[in-house]
């Protein structure tokens, strides 16, 4: 049996203030990116202990809020933590967000944390139009994921980002739309360029492992035949 020669970790951002206080959005700035709740600050600590012993090289997460905070709490629970790439990529489907995506500037997120590492240029700096539902951000999810592992070919890395993103990372790694629950793990190993996904949406680490929101909106997702259509298109434009 051949030995993996990397191992990509997904993490979903923890639970969001919106998820529990109802009448946040309403006094907002940027409605589409709420913080973290207390609860959702806890689980990512969680998943920080999960993760302290992995050796993990780089850390990959979304520009909004949410995840920003998620990648900071994990990376508090380890003894030497790697720095924090900013990927625009792998930020929320523009289905959910304003127009355009209420995320912070780097100098918001620096106030968040002060080891992230601004000299990182990303795959995107800003966002392509999306359509339809959650499949709109599947190509640009799919080529973010290519774009960093062909740039970044050694060493094992760790994405921090949102629902329908995470779901696309399996897709386009895996040939299956997956989408998991706040806060829960993703591991997919790689032989030579093919991955296999060991698990995904995990959420053993979790003291609590109710209201997770691990089922989609109906009105927000789209069908699996868009999904594969969106993927399909994407690798033959690239080709």
């Amino acid at each position: 049996m051949r030995t993996p020669n990397r191992t990509l970790w997904f993490v979903r951002h923890g639970e969001r203030v919106d998820n529990v206080d109802k009448e946040w959005k309403k006094s907002a700035e940027r409605w589409d990116d709420p913080p973290l709740s207390t609860r959702g600050h806890y689980q990512a600590r969680e998943v920080g202990t999960a993760l302290a012993d992995e050796p993990i090289d780089y850390v990959f997460c979304s520009p909004f809020t949410r995840c920003v905070e998620t990648a900071t709490e994990i990376l508090s629970q380890w003894k030497a933590p790697p720095p924090i790439f900013i990927e625009p990529g792998l930020g929320e489907s523009l289905n959910v967000c304003m127009s355009p995506p209420g995320r912070p500037t780097m100098g918001q997120i620096k106030q968040i944390n002060p080891n992230v590492d601004d000299s990182y240029i990303p795959v995107f700096t800003s966002l392509p139009p999306e359509h339809g539902g959650d499949a709109g951000c599947i190509p640009r999810v799919a080529e973010t994921i290519g774009a960093i592992i062909a740039n970044y070919p050694t060493g094992n890395i760790l994405f921090v980002s949102h629902g329908s993103p995470i779901a696309a990372c399996h897709l386009a790694l895996c040939g299956s739309w997956r989408y998991v629950g706040q806060c829960t793990i993703g591991k997919i190993t790689g032989y030579t360029g093919n991955f296999h996904c060991e698990y995904y949406g995990d959420k053993r680490h979790l003291s609590d492992k109710a209201n997770l929101r691990e089922v989609q909106t109906p009105k927000k997702s789209s069908s699996d035949r868009q999904r594969r259509e969106a993927l399909t298109q994407m690798r033959d434009n690239s080709s």
